[in-house]
């Protein structure tokens, strides 16, 4: 076999930031945005220096804010101590991200001032996402410094945990009143020393004990609030380790206590929180097989001389097909690219005793030979997932280095020689992280295999409205609660091809209108023969005067292609005739992905009414004229039409469509 030459981006190696530099900002010049967040990454892969994020800052700063592939997200910072020195990691983890942040801190200590204040500086700003990062000792003396000072009783103390989670309780209530964008708070580290020393673990309510104590009242008062997440930064600072975390002298000259080298570390853990917010998490693993799922080739050593077993090397191979399978668990599709014999692999897949992996579990395979590159663009296809929301894994530098070159937009993730490092190096950037866990994702590889299984019953149809009907779909429209709440939010962040506008939502923004009766908010449902897709669509629409405005119109890519929209249309026909409206109203805005959702109005007989000068077009149908008409193989089901109605009536009255 031909060997693949270096070329493209330079290898992310320890002296090469210069010419990493060098091609970053020609990239940016040339207007190759996916080409320099590529190198920007294998950049802060290879040297995340101080020097590199501050080239990086002052890039973004630079950049043409018309700039597509990069969003804007305003993050606010309200910490009890000093951390001003992480804006440069936070902008360069950021873009590298495909985000521009925007940072807007307070004076460190003003927590409560700017949470409690309705004409703050934090309200002013509008931020997409605030964080509040406090330290213990900060807030709580009493259980961090001054410990043997305080009142040793287990009732002083057990006042002490109640009046934090009162206090905490009312800062995030506070919060929530008058904002509804996600906020994420830090939960508390361990004490850097304890105070009693050894006899802590053996006192009543030791240090350990009261901050474990603390965090657990803290989640409570967190649970009830939507859109209130809690940063495990005790975690973070145990797997750094306190002596390396913390920086003694900026602690006391500066009240600055994070090391400066840490800073990176902590901008990254608040990069997984804005990547699940903004609906940038990874979607899927692609992996290679040879030196990857298994040690050595299988073409040359065979099914018995592959390393995987009990014993090591063997032995780190399993533990990574067992973080794999975590993944595939949590709702991230897998895939597979591999140059390789098919049938080969096929027997490993079915035979070899240690293989925790099945075949079953890959939505896609792509096992020949021709180049990694087209392998992924084959399964992106069939997948009908976009290349951005693909990450791949593989332990050869060079087929790393085709794949970055020709699909730049792809995050490549190249094994180092060690297979005991593989899971960390696979799982330490939390590129498949979300902020929860629904019954659509924990069945996403089942909900492909159905999907597929649809393809396959489509392809041997002989015609469309047959492949309809043999799907025997049945569709439920129900009005969003606070069970589809979730999954709800979580489909206007992640579903860009069939999208009308685009518009991104949190959880407590959906909370806001379901309590306002001229909002409709409505989850879709589909279910067919192969099985139950779960909600596929949301529906968000407004009375205004005489109409009904659609403001929000999505599909999963799972079900396009079977004239669901029509019947949602339909419904929505029904809902704004039943209000007394003579109109139904919608508008399209194009970005690079929704291509597929373009001519949705147009199709369905909408007339258009005007076009704003970045593409934006409005529509609208005359009820009184037409109406959409939903297909006759679908069996609908659907609740009343008003947002409010279904927290009141969990069981509603069919809505006859």
């Amino acid at each position: 076999m031909t060997e693949i030459k270096n070329a493209g981006i330079p290898k992310p190696t320890a002296d090469n930031s210069a010419e990493l530099r060098s091609s970053i900002s020609r990239s940016l010049k040339a207007g190759a945005l996916p080409q320099a967040l590529q190198d920007a990454r294998a950049l802060l892969q290879s040297s995340p220096s101080l020097m590199n994020c501050r080239f990086l800052r002052q890039l973004v700063k630079e950049m043409p804010p018309e700039l597509r592939g990069i969003e804007p997200y305003r993050v606010a910072l309200l910490s009890s101590f000093s951390m001003d020195f992480i804006q440069d990691a936070l902008i360069a983890y950021g873009f590298v991200n495909g985000l521009r942040i925007e940072v807007y801190q307070a004076g460190f200590g003003l927590i409560s001032q700017e949470i409690l204040d309705p004409s703050s500086g934090l309200y002013a700003f509008a931020p997409d996402v605030t964080v509040l990062a406090i330290e213990g000792e900060d807030w709580l003396p009493e259980v961090y410094t001054d410990f043997m000072d305080a009142d040793q009783s287990s009732t002083s103390l057990g006042q002490v945990v109640d009046n934090f989670k009162q206090r905490m309780g009312g800062l995030l209530r506070s919060f929530r009143a008058a904002s509804t964008h996600p906020l994420l708070v830090h939960n508390l580290a361990q004490p850097r020393f304890r105070r009693a020393g050894i006899a802590d673990v053996g006192l009543t309510r030791g240090q350990q004990d009261l901050a474990i104590e603390l965090n657990r009242a803290l989640g409570k008062a967190s649970a009830d609030i939507v859109d209130v997440h809690v940063v495990d930064y005790a975690a973070l600072v145990n797997q750094f380790g306190a002596q390396h975390w913390y920086d003694a002298r900026m602690r006391l000259y500066a009240k600055a206590p994070i090391a400066m080298s840490m800073l990176g570390n902590l901008a990254q853990e608040y990069l997984k929180y804005f990547r699940a917010l903004k609906g940038l998490s990874k979607k899927c693993l692609v992996v290679d097989l040879d030196n990857t799922l298994w040690g050595g080739v299988l073409g040359e050593d065979g099914i018995d001389g592959i390393q995987l077993g009990a014993t090591y090397p063997g032995s780190a191979f399993v533990e990574f097909q067992r973080a794999i399978l975590d993944l595939y668990r949590r709702g991230v599709i897998l895939a597979v690219a591999s140059k390789n014999n098919p049938a080969d692999v096929d027997l490993v897949f079915a035979t070899h005793r240690f293989m925790m992996i099945r075949k079953e579990h890959f939505a896609e395979l792509q096992i020949h030979w021709n180049p990694k590159s087209d392998s992924i663009q084959r399964i992106a296809t069939r997948l009908n997932i976009g290349l951005e929301h693909m990450v791949f894994v593989d332990d050869n530098p060079a087929e790393c280095e085709q794949v970055r070159r020709e699909l730049p937009m792809v995050t490549v993730i190249e094994l180092p020689r060690c297979p005991e490092l593989y899971v960390e190096t696979l799982c330490s950037q939390g590129l498949f992280d979300t902020l929860g866990q629904s019954d659509e994702d924990r069945r996403r590889g089942q909900l492909y295999q159905q999907r597929a299984m649809a393809e396959v019953a489509r392809s041997a149809s002989t015609n469309l409205e047959d492949y309809y009907r043999d799907l025997d779909m049945q569709l439920t429209l129900t009005s969003v609660d606070a069970r589809s709440r979730a999954r709800s939010a979580q489909l206007t962040q992640k579903t860009n091809q069939f999208n009308v506008t685009t518009i991104r939502y949190s959880e407590a923004e959906l909370d806001a209108r379901l309590v306002d009766p001229d909002d409709l908010l409505v989850a879709v449902g589909v279910r067919d023969r192969f099985g139950d897709n779960g909600i596929v669509g949301l529906m968000m629409a407004r009375a205004q005067a005489d109409r009904l405005a659609i403001d929000t119109f999505l599909l999963s890519c799972r079900v396009i292609g079977r004239t669901v929209e029509t019947a949602m249309l339909a419904y929505l026909c029904e809902a704004a005739q039943q209000r007394g409206l003579a109109k139904l109203c919608g508008r399209v805005v194009p970005t690079e992905k929704n291509l597929p959702v373009r001519d949705l109005f147009e199709k369905h007989g909408f007339r258009k009414l005007g076009e704003d000068e970045f593409g934006s077009t409005t529509w609208e149908l005359d009820l009184a004229q037409a109406t959409v008409q939903a297909p006759d193989w679908f069996e609908m089901s659907a609740s009343p039409s008003t947002g409010k109605l279904a927290a009141q009536a969990p069981n509603p009255e069919p809505l006859h469509v």
